[in-house]
């Protein structure tokens, strides 16, 4: 029998322990991984910004920030998040276009601070676009101040030029939403020059949902995780799906974010394999500092000194 010992940090330990239950959370891990990843990249991009080359960014990439919600009903305050995820889902649709994936959107938009208002405005999209890598960003508004009524304004920005292309405006009731992107999504792929094949005219035609309550919680879920609370997005995502079971967009942002349970015995999984898993997810967590706040009420912005904790795990395999 040989002996090999492991050095991890809290949360490395806590992924071992759920690989010796036979619960391999590899997806929500894994997707904490890409998103601290991409919290790296916006951090990097952002420093060396003016070093970037905007004439490296490749002709058919566009972005796609969250529109602006003007609304009194804060019931509605997550829906600009929802929309922008409804108009990524159709633009993929295309294969003459390649979307910015959507956490590195939130990384960048954590960074500058604009995630707390939803609000990249013609203004802010071009250097917005660039350091997400796009050629082009949609950015808009959604204007709920009228009861029962919709009005949806987008922009299209070339990062390269710093211009932004006229308005796309649309006015719809709440209840005609759905009709609303779609129309603004078949209005950016005119704009933007693509033509579509029958097969992706069809696929764009198909609404994700035709529940309102279904949107607003799926809603709730995208702001949710464009703030890193991945906890709370797959709550959101989850009650969308009750609300509307054939919502498959939910259905797929909720499959990212569960963790996979294997049923049975640890056997299938062998030592070779169970090693390889364990390193690769807390590459990133090894021997992380973790702060330690003690005290409660005015003494619980008290920090205590970082120490590092390590744990020696023993692996033996027969």
């Amino acid at each position: 029998m040989s002996t090999r010992r492991i050095k991890l940090g809290l949360t490395g330990l806590s992924i071992i322990a759920a690989f010796a239950l036979g619960c391999v959370p590899k997806a929500n891990v894994t997707y904490a991984s890409r998103a601290s990843a991409a919290d790296t990249l916006a951090r990097r991009a952002i420093s060396n910004e003016r070093a970037l080359n905007v004439a490296d960014i490749p002709p058919n990439t566009i972005g796609v920030a969250p529109l602006a919600v003007l609304s009194t009903d804060t019931a509605y305050a997550s829906i600009g998040f929802g929309m922008a995820s409804l108009l990524v889902a159709d633009l993929s649709r295309s294969a003459s276009l390649t979307l910015v994936e959507r956490l590195r959107v939130d990384a960048v938009l954590r960074e500058l601070q604009l995630a707390q208002s939803g609000r990249v405005d013609t203004v802010t999209a071009p250097r917005v676009g660039r350091l997400i890598g796009a050629r082009q960003i949609v950015v808009g508004s959604i204007d709920l101040r009228t009861r029962n009524s919709l009005r949806v304004q987008s922009y299209v920005a070339n990062t390269v030029t710093g211009k932004v292309g006229s308005s796309l405006n649309g006015n719809a009731t709440l209840a005609q939403i759905f009709d609303a992107e779609k129309t603004l999504a078949f209005r950016l792929f005119d704009v933007l020059g693509v033509t579509l094949t029958p097969v992706e005219r069809r696929a764009v035609e198909q609404q994700a949902t035709s529940s309102l309550v279904a949107f607003v919680a799926f809603s709730k879920g995208s702001r949710a995780e464009a703030f890193g609370d991945f906890g709370a997005a797959a709550t959101n995502y989850a009650q969308a799906l009750q609300l509307d079971p054939n919502f498959s967009l939910a259905g797929q942002r909720l499959s990212v974010l569960q963790t996979p349970v294997v049923t049975g015995s640890f056997a299938p999984l062998n030592n070779a394999l169970f090693l390889s898993r364990a390193t690769s997810m807390t590459t990133d967590m090894i021997n992380r500092p973790l702060p330690v706040t003690i005290g409660t009420g005015a003494d619980a912005a008290v920090t205590a000194r970082q120490q590092l904790v390590t744990f020696t795990v023993i692996v033996r395999t027969p």
